[in-house]
């Protein structure tokens, strides 16, 4: 009697992993820890995919279903890793997981479930494993300044009892954030640098969001326990988390490409998953398609020589169609005079140039300002502009992209395309989450969390080639004999 039947996901992942060369891959071969057993070098990655795959993922919880669960125990041949052995493993091929999941991307190419018709891209915010406060500049220096007075407390207590004397009572005595100064102080250390990196790239953790207790724009935070994690909106309010990328394509929905970036918005990502998907299949498909958190000129002038069909959704049609009456008024309305370098207005009215920017070295550079003088006596303002200076526009060097782009997606075409993005990529992310356990990373830093999210896209794709391409060939093996 079998008790793994001979088409069980398990064997197929069994067989998977046996043909992979895991010294290309860059895994290491697990080495015995306190005079334990040696594993195969395929057991213990196969062990973790298999585990992600059935909504597994600490080490620990590993550790018990490979004494529990029966797959794993025949995966396993009857071994049961403990979580040291399992943690040691994954601390020493967290980069080279990256690498499994492409295997399973290529693998998907080369039985024919890519079609490269389709690649729906998108981000799913995930929150971080630590629950500590995100702090700003102050808040750190507050607690570096804190740190500071505990190490000297301790090191006069040290001085006190190498003398004889009596040392201060409260030296020994710290708060629970303070157990550890010296290691607190560190951790405080690397997290303003990581503060001064994000100021230096500009980098929005809060999408923009306004503090509604300042009435401005959220400053950058970090947290101690994960400075690369930031703030991101979620259903509940902000949580810290990492942004976490996936294209997929649209014949078994297959995951093609796949990254988690540090940022709360989607924009920064557009250009290196295209790299990313090239790299791992080899080409790109006929269309790839962004929802509106991709949507910027320079992305747009940035992908307009690749290989593919690039529809992005504008977020400006949304806005226009909650306001219809004032779509007449869209800056697309206004029409340029090349002769006398002004726009003039649907209501007849000249824009003259205000402004021009024109240092490269600003991202700014080439964005030129025009504004209306003439706005008073008009009597369509209030459609066009509450500004009481007149109405102004932004004029982009891309903006003509921007334009050719908004006019796609008015299309059938372009209308098309969004629906199939939402039915291809959507429900991965929500397999990702219901299925197999995806509420939060379990791992600190972000190379920790890149290999989680590789292993969890691994763990998706795997069975979608079983099911889709190797039970098919058994079965027909099975019915030619």
């Amino acid at each position: 009697m079998r008790f793994v039947p001979i088409d069980h996901v398990v064997r197929f992942i069994a067989m998977f992993m046996d043909q992979l060369d895991l010294k290309a891959l860059g895994l290491r071969k697990p080495t015995a820890v306190r005079g334990g057993l040696e594993y195969d070098s395929w057991v213990l990655p196969a062990l973790f995919i298999y585990g992600h795959m059935m909504g597994i993922r600490s080490t620990r919880r590993l550790e018990a279903a490979a004494r529990e669960n029966l797959p794993l125990i025949w995966l396993l041949g009857g071994q049961h890793p403990d979580h040291s052995t399992l943690a040691l493993f994954y601390k020493a091929n967290r980069t080279a997981m990256h690498g499994l999941f492409v295997q399973t991307v290529r693998t998907s190419v080369r039985v024919g479930l890519v079609g490269f018709a389709l690649h729906a891209v998108d981000g799913t915010r995930v929150s971080a494993v630590s629950r500590d406060k995100a702090l700003n500049r102050d808040g750190l220096l507050a607690l570096e300044k804190r740190a500071e007075e505990a190490i000297a407390r301790l090191d006069r207590a040290v001085e006190a009892d190498e003398q004889g004397d009596s040392p201060d009572s409260d030296a020994h005595t710290m708060p629970e954030e303070l157990k550890d100064p010296e290691e607190l102080k560190a951790r405080i250390q690397a997290a303003l640098a990581e503060l001064d990196q994000q100021q230096a790239n500009r980098k929005s953790h809060h999408g923009g969001a306004i503090n509604p207790q300042t009435g401005q724009p959220y400053g950058p935070e970090v947290s101690l326990a994960g400075p690369q994690a930031v703030q991101l909106k979620g259903r509940h309010g902000f949580v810290l988390g990492c942004n976490a990328q996936a294209a997929v394509d649209n014949k078994a929905r297959v995951i093609v490409g796949a990254d988690v970036i540090a940022q709360a918005t989607d924009n920064e990502a557009m250009v290196p998953m295209l790299d990313e998907i090239k790299t791992n299949t080899g080409q790109l498909a006929e269309a790839t398609v962004h929802d509106s958190g991709y949507h910027s000129a320079d992305n747009l002038a940035a992908v307009q020589d690749r290989p593919t069909a690039v529809y992005v959704a504008d977020p400006s049609m949304k806005r226009k169609a909650s306001k219809s009456e004032k779509q007449a008024y869209h800056k697309d309305a206004f029409v340029y005079d090349a002769e006398t370098d002004t726009y003039r207005c649907p209501a007849g009215k000249t824009l003259d140039l205000e402004t021009a920017y024109d240092d490269p070295s600003q991202p700014t550079y080439g964005v030129r300002v025009c504004r209306c003088k003439e706005c008073g006596s008009c009597p369509h303002r209030s459609l066009c502009t509450e500004a009481k200076g007149g109405r102004t526009i932004r004029v982009h060097p891309h903006d003509a992209l921007l334009k050719q782009n908004r006019e796609k997606m008015r299309t059938e075409q372009g209308k098309d395309m969004m629906k199939q993005r939402s039915a291809t990529v959507e429900p991965v992310f929500g397999i990702m989450r219901e299925h197999m356990g995806l509420t939060r990373f379990l791992r600190r830093g972000l190379e920790n969390v890149r290999a989680e999210w590789s292993l969890l896209c691994a763990a998706h794709n795997l069975p979608v080639i079983w099911n889709a391409w190797w039970c098919r060939t058994q079965q027909q093996a099975t019915a030619a004999a």
